[in-house]
């Protein structure tokens, strides 16, 4: 195996990590902050301000890993009825036509995206106290990992365009 495809190894484990577990983490801490929420408010009458912060803040961390998560196996809604009709190589240039443009767009307002997330720095969760950098990471490192995924999109697509080899998707490891 060579230092490439080691690399790229570590990469897919990190992604991997980051955006299944790393959603299904979230998901699962909203559920049980919810849970909690609704026991200590109805059953012991003392309502959680902290469970509520932590509701709010992990529910853009689950949808953006998860969304990006979809990015990366093809598995956000499409609108087929069109373009199933167009013969491969033409859904192959519509699809890195617009994967270009997603990422165009995303590395466009890359810069702002950081500067504005950096910014939050100077302000603080209402009961955690924590810096809101934190807690609004999640939309940067969600343009990150979508420009990554679609940049591999658009590889897969040229390479089967000039090879005329389909290019199997990366397996979904929960199937």
């Amino acid at each position: 195996m060579s230092q490439i495809e080691k690399f790229l190894r570590i990469i897919r484990g990190f992604m991997n990590v980051l955006e299944i577990h790393g959603s299904a983490l979230f998901l699962f801490t909203i559920f049980i902050t919810m849970f909690l929420q609704v026991v200590l408010r109805y059953l012991f009458k003392k309502p959680s301000p902290e469970l509520f912060e932590v509701t709010q803040y992990a529910f853009p961390w689950g949808t953006l890993l998860g969304a990006a998560c979809a990015q990366r196996y093809r598995d956000h809604i499409r609108f087929n009825i069109l373009y199933d009709k167009f013969p491969k190589r033409a859904r192959l240039v519509i699809d890195i036509i617009f994967d270009l443009a997603i990422v165009g767009l995303f590395a466009l307002s890359m810069p702002e995206v950081f500067r504005q997330t950096f910014w939050y720095y100077m302000l603080r969760s209402e009961v955690l106290d924590i810096p809101w950098t934190y807690l609004v990471f999640c939309l940067p490192l969600f343009l990150i990992l979508v420009i990554i995924h679609n940049l591999v999109h658009i590889y897969r697509a040229i390479r089967e365009m000039v090879t005329g080899i389909h290019c199997q998707p990366e397996a979904k490891p929960w199937l």
